[in-house]
């Protein structure tokens, strides 16, 4: 059995020296900031922090040369065998033509000594999270590798140069281009779908604002709620510092995260190249692609944009220490008009059909969450009451809080039936040629596309009343990453249960 290159110890060890620094100035940080601390004082402690860090860089040393030492592949006619790890050991044996998913991963530090990471699955779906078979060479062999893995799987030997690249979607494409300024209002909407967030929360707190400085100025309001008033002006003061912190990350991610974004075609095989600290190079076939999503926030919907990902079993960008990656990402941004242009050039059996059903009733989506709201407010009001009646409290203070309770019960009330209205207006489905549309969600639209043979199971959703009316709801339950993925479609046709019923057997 090969072992892994040795820059897999040299990389690590790099990363480490940075986590080892990071873990001793966390535990140490009091000393170190303490505006107490002199300078006799933090002599005193070098030696402590240089002990802690020492230990600390000794055993990662130690963990990297058994993992290792206890760490290898092996390519064999029929399958592939993989052994891994030094405290749990872990042996994984998977047969070429069982895989599901290729992925090569190259973080900055694989780059300075010429390795990459490559993850190869089968999509189980008690794994589906990590991969389970791991390759770390040099960046070379790994590209070989893919090649020789790719042309195993489909059972033909082929040579890397039999394989012909046709690039479908670039940053350099006329078609698709996440040019500069496309990023820039990427990330302006990610930021704004968070400021829309922070805006609702805070038109709660600005009702609290208003009972409590009614209430200082009555001179009612007591030491305990001028210190509730501080802590909601800081609370506000920290989300708009989370806003912007957001902002900047948002906006590194799609730079640096979606550098060089390129979609190739290699045969029946799609490859997914992006980044630029870390280069992710993710490889699939077409016909393991379970269903294509296509999102929209309500941002994203106002100015005519979308998200498209994927849904493909084994698609995980696993970063070789068996955490879990990102998944399905097939174009982070475009026009939503250009959404099945886009698909017919890439995956041409996924663009979506317009829904063929829409929701019947509007109420369903309200009349639940309307009388659960109605008890907890009448609830909260009564408690409320009763407690500032037994403190003695003034009528006056006593009416200024149950208009505040009740005005933030109208504006919680409000957002729901604000979100219950867009839900109605999504929700619908359309069945055509094996095909299944569904377009559901309330301030994310999500349009999901996928084949009825990848349908597992279909439940209908009702209550008594709901039955009586012929309504139902739709639960599809679709083969995908995890054990099953549940597409919602609300407040149908009674009669589309039979019809999905009728699916299972295509």
């Amino acid at each position: 059995m090969k072992r892994f290159d040795k820059g897999y110890i040299y990389s690590n060890l790099l990363s480490d020296l940075f986590k080892s620094i990071v873990l001793v100035f966390l535990f140490f940080s009091d000393i170190i900031l303490d505006d107490e601390a002199t300078l006799k004082d933090i002599s005193v402690a070098i030696p402590f922090l240089a002990g802690a860090f020492c230990g600390i860089y000794l055993c990662l040393i130690v963990y990297r040369i058994l993992y290792y030492r206890t760490s290898g592949y092996q390519l064999c006619e029929n399958e592939i065998k993989c052994n891994r790890g030094v405290l749990f050991r872990k042996r994984s044996v998977l047969e070429y033509s069982k895989v599901h998913a290729i992925n090569k991963k190259q973080s900055i530090f694989h780059r300075i000594f010429g390795i990459a990471v490559l993850t190869v699955d089968s999509g189980s779906t008690n794994t589906s999270h990590q991969a389970e078979i791991i390759i770390i060479e040099k960046s070379k062999t790994v590209d070989a590798l893919l090649d020789k893995l790719n042309a195993l799987k489909e059972g033909k030997e082929r040579a890397a140069t039999d394989i012909k690249d046709e690039v479908l979607l670039s940053d350099k494409d006329s078609l698709y281009r996440f040019t500069s300024k496309r990023k820039m209002l990427y990330s302006l909407i990610n930021i704004a779908t968070t400021a829309f967030s922070t805006a609702l929360v805070g038109a709660l707190a600005v009702v609290a604002i208003g009972i409590c400085n009614l209430l200082l100025q009555l001179d009612t309001l007591s030491p305990w709620g001028e210190y509730y008033l501080i802590a909601i002006l800081v609370t506000l003061g920290a989300m708009l510092l989370f806003s912007a912190i957001s902002f900047i990350g948002s906006l590194i991610h799609s730079f640096i995260g979606y550098y060089n974004f390129t979609i190739t075609k290699r045969g029946n095989d799609i490859q997914i190249s992006f980044g630029l600290l870390e280069r992710h190079t993710n490889t699939f076939s077409y016909d393991r692609i379970k269903a294509v999503k296509i999102t929209q926030g309500l941002v994203q919907r106002m100015l005519g944009f979308a998200s498209i990902t994927l849904e493909v079993i084994g698609y995980t960008n696993d970063s070789g220490n068996d955490n879990s990656g990102e998944l399905g990402i097939l174009v982070p941004f475009c026009k939503y008009r250009e959404v099945d242009e886009i698909l017919y050039k890439v995956l041409p059996d996924f663009i979506p059909d317009k829904k063929q059903t829409s929701s019947v009733s509007y109420f369903p989506y309200i009349s639940w969450f309307a009388l659960i709201l109605g008890i907890v407010v009448a609830v909260v009001l009564l408690q409320t009451i009763i407690s500032l009646m037994i403190f003695n409290v003034s009528p006056t203070v006593i009416g200024t809080c149950v208009l505040g309770i009740i005005a933030a019960g109208v504006i919680i009330f409000g957002i729901k039936a604000f979100s219950a209205a867009l839900a109605y207006q999504n929700n619908g489905l359309c069945v055509s040629n094996g095909k299944i549309t569904a377009y559901y969600g309330g301030f994310t639209k999500i349009v999901t596309v996928f084949m009825a043979k990848n349908l597992i199971a279909a439940e209908n959703v009702t209550t008594p009343l709901r039955k009586k009316a012929g309504i139902t709801s739709l639960v599809l339950h679709v083969k995908t990453n995890a054990v099953t993925n549940e597409v919602k479609v609300h407040i149908q046709s009674g009669e589309l249960s039979e019809k999905a019923e009728g699916l299972l057997i295509l």
